[in-house]
């Protein structure tokens, strides 16, 4: 995944620039702190509410909370018109915001809107990409593109709970084997052998701490560890990716096709608690998921 801005990132940058070389007063409502935008601003957690959050997650709460509000602002601005033709449609289809209503919660949506929905090849722009194009053209805190690129580069896993550590789990992936120590600030800790499919990211500026189970973990109920190395295997190769590493990435970022993993999620849910979702099925087998069309009939 390139850093340099694509042609989306580009149009916006540009325009950017001429707002800041003419003061267009449209332009300025929208990114130079209007009305509107000062009223989004005091959406961000503050630092009494960042507090109550683990060290290792409150940096990605903040950081979320800013790319949230400066998307409120420049997906308004028709050169990021694409993204909105990509997100609301799929927010009005899954409806997200967590169980009762949707086994879409918030994080995990908002995460797939702002770093997974992408918009054409081969540069895969997304509304993260965009932001964080903004955020180096105006100098923005060195530690705040940091953690904003740490996660447009992140994306969701396939993960085998292996050990608890206190508040901290450890991960083992998929296909890589990697593992990694993570903070879950959902409250689920799960036991030994649990499937999770989750977005892990590392630990913020490169720190030596955990990292932090950012999204809800969706619980894999059925079917076990050798089906979906199964699909894996059969699926891979439809990334149209040669390299192994790179296809389980592409797959796991951005699915066969926009919504393939939202789809998979609203389909396959079939409990949840306090602290997890729990999920029955594979993405590749209609009949296997509780609420398939090929399910109900």
């Amino acid at each position: 995944m390139s850093d340099e801005p694509g042609p989306i990132a580009g149009k916006f940058l540009k325009s950017l620039r001429q707002f800041r070389k003419r003061r267009d007063h449209d332009l300025a409502d929208v990114i130079a702190g209007g009305r509107r935008a000062q009223a989004l601003q005091k959406t961000v957690a503050n630092e009494k509410t960042l507090a109550g959050f683990h060290p290792a997650h409150a940096i990605y709460v903040y950081a979320q909370n800013q790319v949230s509000v400066l998307s409120e602002q420049i997906t308004e601005l028709p050169e990021l018109a694409p993204f909105v033709g990509l997100i609301a449609p799929a927010e009005d289809e899954y409806m997200p915001g967590g169980p009762p209503m949707s086994p879409l919660t918030t994080s995990y949506f908002t995460c797939w809107a702002f770093f997974d929905a992408a918009f054409g090849r081969p540069h895969r722009e997304t509304i993260g990409t965009c932001i964080l194009a903004m955020l180096r053209e105006l100098d923005s805190p060195p530690d705040l593109i940091r953690v904003v690129e740490q996660m447009q580069h992140s994306r969701m896993g396939l993960f085998v709970l292996e050990e608890q550590d206190g508040d901290v789990v450890v991960l083992r992936e998929l296909r890589t084997d990697e593992r990694r120590r993570c903070v879950a600030p959902s409250g689920h800790r799960g036991r030994p052998g649990e499937l999770w499919y989750v977005r892990a990211l590392p630990p913020a500026l490169d720190t030596d701490g955990p990292g932090v189970a950012f999204t809800t973990p969706h619980v894999i109920v059925r079917p076990g560890v050798d089906d979906w190395l199964a699909y894996l295997r059969r699926t891979l190769p439809k990334t149209g990716e040669a390299d192994d590493r790179r296809a389980y990435e592409s797959l796991l970022k951005y699915g066969l096709k926009s919504n393939y993993w939202n789809e998979y999620v609203f389909e396959a849910c079939v409990n949840h608690t306090a602290g997890a979702i729990c999920l029955a099925g594979l993405p590749d087998v209609a009949e296997s998921r509780p609420h398939s069309r090929a399910s109900r009939g």
